[in-house]
């Protein structure tokens, strides 16, 4: 059984890639390729065909080169993503067996990937997976290169993996990895006599070449390029409360209980005890942990939070969680920890069916009454299975979690018009279509709100009233002016020999109803947030 759980794991960001594109992130790193295998311009990404480049590009030429190769969709859009996911997974299962011998591997990569929030991101587009997903290779490359200098291949290939994080998301992968090196040289005195070797290799050529080319090529077609990334979109981001991201002091505490479930039970000793019993635990516990604790601490310190920034340590408990089981199995508490992880799946998984009754508005799948007597199965055979052995307590905790991400992915189709813009986009591109062939030229706005998936399902511009946001430094470039605009951009509506379809969230239909005479208003559903108005 383990081994079609581990099969199903691993396939688990190519399930269901052709989903909508969700909002906002989702749609937003897939239009950026789009529109940059559209131009051919590999260097300067644009978003609404403006400048944007507050992010590095390598996920931009993934999904430019997937579009080219397989032609633009959502799947097109997702299949980096996905391959990266598995990579992950991969990379979880190698450090693993390594460390803690060849059956912690393949536990490692079933925990990291059935792990809900590692799921959800693998297939949600952001550039967290790919910074994680390199971190994971470049960290466990250098730890490998610091336990076993003789190995001269994992020096250079680290650089060459942390070259891939920073062109990922930028300074940020070399900070973390530096900090957690310095760290290991400073608190385990063995590990010393391979930094060297680490530092200085062909792969640090590497990476200083592909870096460097990338900050010289940027600065010379958008000069001030190294001031804007590095200083506002990296210093700022994390040291002011500029970019409107705040949370308390305790967010990632949170995230880090809930991530990793339904394993949240094995992963959080695996993490702590390393740390709370420092002399007594295992070096290799220890380097791991040390690393979970920079990354939660430095994004915890933060000014700028999101959900997503913490998932750079996932791979790294996952691994640990899996050398616990390595070390204890048969143990008291490593049995209570299966169980319990097994009982917490399997109320993930009865929360997802009896959730429709709880909250009928989410509208959530299984909305019959079969849902509630399997979610009573589900229980059952969790509790019968939780007197039985760890192996039988892991494997149904990995099947309920495969379950749960499945039903996941079936309620995200269930609120599409909730999360996605699709269906409102598709209605917009075919009544364009409709209007060029009466000889009216078709422009498309989105009003107070800037809705991503509208130029990626349009395949054209789509400018702004009332909102600048994101692309504020944008607006700033003359060039790019006239895609800006206010309420007066919507009371010269309608325009002889032109339609124009403005998109907006439905809580400002009275006022635009107020400003300018619509021809038509039309929206996918009663649940929709959006609707689209004709002039």
């Amino acid at each position: 059984m383990n081994k079609l759980i581990l099969a199903l794991a691993l396939t688990t960001p190519l399930w269901d890639l052709g989903h909508p594109l969700w909002e906002v992130d989702d749609a937003r790193y897939a239009e950026v390729p789009r529109e940059m295998a559209e131009r051919g311009d590999w260097l300067s990404p644009t978003l609404d065909y403006v400048d944007y480049i507050e992010k590095p590009p390598l996920i931009y030429w993934l999904s430019a080169a997937s579009y080219r190769l397989l032609g633009t969709s959502e799947a097109a859009a997702r299949l980096p993503l996905a391959l990266l996911s598995i990579l992950g997974m991969l990379g979880a299962w190698w450090l693993a067996a390594w460390l803690y011998g060849p059956a912690a591997g393949p536990t490692a990569a079933i925990i990291l990937g059935t792990g809900v929030q590692y799921f959800a991101l693998s297939h949600f587009i952001t550039p967290d997976m790919a910074l994680s997903v390199f971190l994971l290779w470049a960290t466990g490359l250098a730890l490998r290169s610091l336990r076993h200098p003789e190995d001269c291949w994992a020096g250079p290939l680290a650089w060459v993996a942390l070259a891939g994080g920073v062109l990922s998301k930028g300074p940020v992968a070399f900070f973390l990895a530096g900090l957690w090196v310095a760290g290991l040289a400073a608190l385990f005195p063995d590990l010393r006599k391979g930094i060297t070797r680490l530092a200085f290799n062909w792969g640090t050529l590497v990476f200083a070449a592909v870096i460097g080319s990338w900050f010289i090529a940027m600065e010379a077609s958008h000069p001030g390029f190294t001031r804007f990334f590095v200083v506002e979109q990296n210093l700022q981001r994390y040291l002011t409360p500029e970019y409107n991201r705040p949370g308390p002091w305790y967010y990632f505490f949170t995230v880090e209980f809930l991530g990793p479930m339904p394993w949240t039970p094995l992963i959080l000793p695996a993490v702590l005890f390393p740390l709370l019993r420092w002399r007594a635990s295992d070096p290799k516990d220890r380097q791991l942990a040390l690393w979970v604790l920079g990354v939660f601490a430095f994004f915890t310190l933060s000014k700028s939070k999101l959900l997503t920034y913490i998932l750079p340590l996932f791979p790294h408990q996952a691994v640990l969680a899996a050398g616990l089981l390595s070390k204890a199995r048969g143990s008291v508490p490593e049995r209570w920890a299966g169980r319990l992880a097994a009982g917490l799946a399997a109320l993930f998984v009865a929360g997802c069916a009896i959730g429709p009754f709880v909250l009928p508005r989410l509208q959530l799948p299984g909305s019959h009454p079969w849902a509630l007597a399997a979610s009573a199965l589900v229980l059952l055979g969790a509790s019968a299975a939780v007197e039985g052995s760890m192996l039988r307590s892991f494997a149904l905790a990995s099947a309920m979690a495969l379950c749960a991400d499945s039903m996941v992915l079936a309620a995200m189709r269930c609120v599409e018009d909730r999360i996605s813009v699709r269906s409102v986009a598709l209605e917009a591109r075919s009544r364009m279509e409709s209007a060029r062939a009466r000889g009216l030229e078709p422009s498309v706005i989105c009003y107070d709100t800037y809705v991503h998936g509208i130029a990626f399902y349009t395949g054209g511009p789509v400018d702004l009233v009332n909102w600048v946001g994101e692309l504020y430094y944008a607006k700033r470039l003359p060039r790019f002016q006239h895609r800006f605009g206010d309420d007066e951009r919507i009371r010269a509506l309608p325009q002889p020999g032109r339609k124009t379809f403005v998109v907006s969230a439905k809580k400002e239909l009275p006022y635009l109803r107020s400003i300018s005479r619509t021809w038509d208003v039309w929206s996918p559903s009663p649940s929709s947030r959006w609707a689209l108005l004709e002039y």
